[in-house]
């Protein structure tokens, strides 16, 4: 279950597949924390400009591993917080990795696999892939995923998806902002391709550069770190021309 690096393209790419598909891709403590550390693996290569992530089998995620809840037979709130937060600041280290992360998304994405799909730059979605949060049902209340949901969607939305009432189909998803696009189930894969063909085209440290606005900008609500690292790649692009002259 352990992931696996394939790099491509000279190192521009590196592939990173996950395979826990006997279990729908669920997770636990010690599978996120190695799929994370893969992710910052591969996109701590110099050459790496782009990380694919594959998810094997027919389902994106099935969340959390349902046979870890025993092992918090005991335990007090505090402990259970804790662990909810140190899963979020997991898929944190997702979203700060420098090099955008490209996934297919097919089939269910379920519960805290909503977290996942959160923390990928861009996810590509099937149009039978389907969203739903069925937390509630089991009596517990969504926390990460649960920020994560209600920041993302309108509120009656957020409730409705929250409260396990409904179950969001990929353009509902779409409309959301969760995935950057839809396309046919059979497209999925030459979709994913070719968005990954489309990122290699530019330049490794101008992606490395869009993706520190993008993240910078959304976790601080402000641009003043957007301005310094464009004025780096304007200058530095300008000094390319001047000695291409």
């Amino acid at each position: 279950m352990a992931p696996t690096l394939t790099p491509r393209h000279d190192g521009r790419l590196i592939r990173v597949r996950y395979d826990n598909a006997a279990r729908g891709n669920c997770f636990d403590d010690t599978a996120l924390h190695e799929l994370v550390h893969a992710l910052e693996t591969a996109a701590a290569v110099d050459s790496c400009a782009v990380v694919e992530l594959a998810m094997a089998g027919r389902n994106f995620c099935g969340g959390w591993d349902t046979t870890a809840f025993t092992e918090l037979a005991g335990s007090s709130p505090e402990t259970v917080a804790d662990g909810l937060r140190a899963s979020d600041a997991a898929l944190r280290r997702i979203r700060r990795l420098p090099v955008p992360v490209v996934t297919a998304v097919r089939g269910r994405v379920i519960g805290f696999g909503a977290g996942l799909l959160d923390a990928v730059h861009l996810p590509i979605a099937a149009t039978s892939a389907r969203l739903s949060l069925p937390e509630a049902r089991f009596g517990f209340a969504p926390a990460g995923v649960g920020y994560a949901i209600a920041r993302a969607l309108p509120r009656p939305q957020a409730y409705h998806l929250l409260t396990g009432a409904t179950t969001a189909s990929a353009d509902q998803m779409l409309a959301w902002g969760l995935v950057a696009e839809v396309v046919a189930d059979d497209h999925l894969d030459r979709a994913t391709e070719a968005l990954v063909e489309t990122l290699l085209a530019v330049p490794g440290h101008t992606l490395r550069a869009v993706v520190e606005v993008v993240e910078s900008s959304r976790a601080t609500g402000r641009p003043d770190h957007a301005y310094d690292v464009s004025a780096r790649t304007i200058v530095a692009g300008v000094a390319a021309r001047g000695a291409d002259r």
